[in-house]
């Protein structure tokens, strides 16, 4: 449980963290609790619609996409919602125009930006973004249902903890449960209790 509040205190900070004040702040989805306690189910390749195996390349993916024989990684964090690929500090209507419109849109006054903070809300995810002249960036994505994968490996909420450290390895911070994996300016976290992920998400960094 306390995990879980940590959880919900890390993507409340997030808006925060570009803010400095919050109006108008969307409801907080409680974090995931696995649905069961079989490990065959923590396989992503199980039943998921959004896996990408490593060994087809793409964004995001080491896979197919070698030098010298050996796989190349990508040097940022980027996710796949269904066919859209988003990346950090990419305009929000990028995403709109090719996923279509949210089902929901929260704002609040930015204290730290000339503009309003928005909030995008899809199937599972949230987008949280900052302002920047007419644009809506992308600093922030948050997963909060078990339909939303990882772009690399199909990692998902109720994956296990191994599971993260074969897809993305031993570069990571630890912190009260958290796993943080950094790529340039971007970064990926995992929330793990009892080896089960109970939260996930990007984000990108900035000096404020």
């Amino acid at each position: 449980m306390y995990k879980r509040i940590l959880f919900i205190l890390f993507i409340v900070l997030s808006v925060f963290i570009f803010t400095a004040c919050v109006h108008g702040q969307p409801e907080v989805l409680i974090p995931f609790e696995s649905r069961s306690d079989d490990p065959a189910d923590n396989d992503p390749r199980n039943d998921d619609p959004f896996f990408t195996d490593p060994d087809t390349g793409g964004p995001g993916t080491t896979g197919s996409n070698t030098e010298n024989g050996k796989p190349l990684v990508p040097t940022v964090f980027s996710f796949k919602m269904g066919d859209v690929l988003i990346e950090m500090d990419q305009d929000i209507t990028y995403v709109i125009e090719r996923a279509g419109e949210p089902t929901g849109i929260f704002e609040a006054p930015s204290c730290a930006f000339d503009g309003i903070d928005r909030i995008f809300a899809y199937p599972g995810v949230q987008i949280y973004t900052y302002p920047d002249g007419d644009n809506d960036l992308i600093h922030t994505i948050a997963f909060f249902d078990d339909t939303i994968r990882t772009t690399e490996g199909g990692l998902r909420l109720g994956s296990g903890l191994q599971a993260v450290f074969d897809t993305y390895g031993d570069d990571y911070i630890f912190d009260s449960g958290m796993y943080t994996f950094n790529r340039g300016l971007t970064r990926l976290e995992f929330l793990v209790e009892d080896d089960i992920v109970i939260g996930i998400s990007y984000g990108l960094h900035l000096d404020l």
